[in-house]
């Protein structure tokens, strides 16, 4: 498993310490799932680390989003997902989240395969084929 980047931690620093905690597992799991994918940086309304694979046209899949209070693990094309658990929050176009208030979430099997969804959404290289999206574009996913 990959360690975080020293961009990361600086990135965390000032979220508190459970909230960072959930941060850096959903991490090792969305790497776990997706170990080739590249981690983009932001620090705007809330601390975001997006998921994308290089290469791939609208290649972002998934990101975590840190709050003061939560973790949201958005999925890209979320509404294309399959939801058997019911899980995915959102009512947009495109956009779907699972909040995680704490870790109990963290360990419930079933969040391994929206990941691998949502990757399988995507693609992963030459063989990618672009979701069918709804016309929303991916703002604030390129690298800066």
């Amino acid at each position: 498993m990959r360690k975080p980047s020293p961009q990361l931690l600086d990135l965390l620093a000032g979220c508190s310490p459970g909230v960072t905690h959930l941060a850096l597992a959903l991490r090792d799991l969305v790497l776990t799932e997706a170990p080739e994918a590249e981690e983009v940086l932001y620090s705007v309304y809330a601390q975001v680390v997006v998921f994308k694979f290089s290469g791939v046209k609208r290649g972002a899949f998934c990101s975590i989003v840190v709050y003061t209070r939560h973790v949201n693990l958005m999925f890209y094309y979320g509404a294309q997902l399959p939801d058997p658990h019911r899980v995915l929050q959102g009512t947009g176009k495109a956009m779907r989240h699972i909040r995680f208030d704490s870790p109990e979430r963290l360990h419930q099997e079933f969040l391994r395969g929206y990941i691998r969804s949502a990757k399988d959404l995507v693609g992963t290289g030459s063989q990618n084929k672009s979701p069918r999206s709804s016309g929303n574009s991916q703002r604030g996913t390129s690298e800066r």
